[in-house]
C-alpha cells in the first residue's frame, strides 16, 4: 500500500508541483469527507452542518459555484491557448468539457436567481421540483442526478486509464486524482440503492442524501484540478 501511495504521489513530478502539494490534492477528498461525516454524526454540530455548511445556497455549495465558473473559464483559455497546435479533437474535447462546467455553475446559482432575485415563471415552477429557474431539479433529471454523478465518477477513473493509451494520453485525467473519483463514484452509487427505500424509515438515509452537496462541491474541484493539471502538461508539451 506504501508503495501505491508513493507511486501515486510522485506521479505530480511532471506537473511541476512539489510532493506537499500533490499530497494534500490526493488526500483532501478523504479529509474533507470525514469532517463532514463527524459534523454530521455529533448531535451538537448536526443542525450547524444541515442548515449551514451543507445547507442550500450554503457555503460549500457557493464553493461549489465558483470552482465550476472558474475551471469552466480556465478551460476556455485553456482551449484557446492549444488551439493553434493540438489537434482538433482534443481541442474541442476540452471546450465541450468547459462550457459544460459554466453551464453547471449558472444552474448551481439557479441561472442568477440567487443574486437578483427574480421570480420562477409559473409554467417553470410547476414542473420543477424546488421551485427554480434550473434544469436539474425537472422531471427525470432530478431523480437521476446521482446518475449524473456516477457517470463523472466513472468517467474521471477511465481518464486515468486513458492516460496510457496512444491518442487519448492528452485528454487523460491525472493519477493524483484517484480518490476524488472513487469517492465521487461510490457515493453515487450509494445515493442510487438509498433512492428505492422510504427515508423517514431509514434514518441513515438522510444523511447520505444531504452529503450530495459535498459530491458535487467534489466534481467541481476535481474538474478544475483536472483541467488545471492537464494545462501544465500541455503548454510546456510534455506529451510530444
Amino acid at each position: 500500500m506504501k508503495n501505491i501511495l508513493n507511486k501515486i504521489i510522485l506521479s505530480v513530478e511532471p506537473y511541476d508541483i512539489d510532493k506537499r502539494t500533490g499530497r494534500l490534492i490526493f488526500i483532501f477528498p478523504i479529509v474533507i469527507s470525514l469532517i463532514v461525516i463527524g459534523l454530521i454524526i455529533l448531535p451538537s454540530t448536526r443542525l450547524f452542518t444541515y442548515f449551514w455548511l451543507i445547507s442550500e445556497n450554503g457555503p460549500v455549495e457557493i464553493g461549489t459555484f465558483i470552482f465550476f465558473l472558474i475551471g469552466g473559464i480556465y478551460g476556455l483559455y485553456l482551449s484557446y491557448s492549444i488551439s493553434k497546435f493540438e489537434k482538433k479533437y482534443i481541442v474541442a474535447f476540452y471546450s465541450f468539457f468547459s462550457i459544460c462546467l459554466i453551464l453547471l455553475a449558472m444552474e448551481e446559482i439557479s441561472w442568477g436567481q440567487w443574486f437578483f432575485h427574480f421570480e420562477t415563471p409559473e409554467s417553470w415552477k410547476v414542473i420543477n421540483a424546488q421551485g427554480e429557474t434550473t434544469l436539474h431539479n425537472l422531471g427525470a433529471m432530478q431523480e437521476n442526478n446521482d446518475v449524473l454523478r456516477l457517470i463523472f465518477g466513472l468517467g474521471g477513473l477511465l481518464g486515468i486509464a486513458l492516460r496510457k493509451i496512444t491518442g487519448f494520453e492528452k485528454i487523460g485525467a491525472p493519477l493524483i486524482l484517484l480518490l476524488w473519483f472513487l469517492i465521487i463514484s461510490f457515493h453515487a452509487f450509494l445515493d442510487m440503492v438509498v433512492d428505492s427505500y422510504d427515508y423517514h424509515q431509514y434514518r441513515i438515509i438522510t444523511p447520505i442524501i444531504r452529503f450530495n452537496e459535498l459530491i458535487e462541491f467534489l466534481v467541481a474541484g476535481a474538474s478544475f484540478l483536472y483541467l488545471w493539471l492537464n494545462s501544465k502538461l500541455l503548454k510546456t508539451g510534455y506529451f510530444h
